[in-house]
Order: C-alpha cells, then structure tokens, then sequence
C-alpha cells in the first residue's frame, strides 16, 4: 500500500472518530494544537501527519495509533470485552 493511501485510509478513521465524539474539525484542531484547515486536509488524505500528531489525535479521540493507520482494534478493547465476560460468566 503507498503512503498516500495510508494517509487516506487514516484520514477516513480519523473522521469516523471524530464524529462519533460529536467534535468538528475547529474543536478536534483546538485539542490538538492544529487548524480546522489542517484537520480537513489530514482527514481527505491531502497531507501526511507526523507521529506526534498522529498520538495527539488518538489520545483525543479515545483510539489506539495502530487503529488510525492500520485499522487494527485497539488491544485495550479486546481486554475490555474479555474482563466483561468473565465477569458475567462468573455471576
């Protein structure tokens, strides 16, 4: 898969996220230090991000780096459906 690719496909993850938390591009931006221009162009895919930028968005948006770039779940949320169902096998 080329960069350009990667960056769209993250750009669409970041979006999906956003949404999901109700922020638009001027609240995402002002969380993480970045104008709602800039948040639009990493979200179509126009420009690439660094990794500090891509951990300051997963922070904000509750989702792992790896989710971002490769749409792999977070590990997190593997843990988290596992502990929820020991606990109901065990009530």
């Amino acid at each position: 898969m080329r960069d350009e690719e990667i960056y769209r496909e993250a750009g669409r993850r970041i979006r999906s996220l956003r949404k999901r938390w109700k922020l638009t591009r001027k609240e995402l931006g002002e969380a993480i230090g970045m104008s709602q221009k800039h948040i639009y162009e990493i979200e179509v895919g126009r420009k690439g991000f660094s990794a500090s930028t891509l951990y300051r968005i997963a922070i904000t948006l509750g989702a792992g780096c790896d989710y971002i770039m490769m749409g792999k779940e977070e590990i997190n949320d593997k843990l988290r459906s596992v502990k929820k169902e020991s606990r109901e096998i065990k009530e």
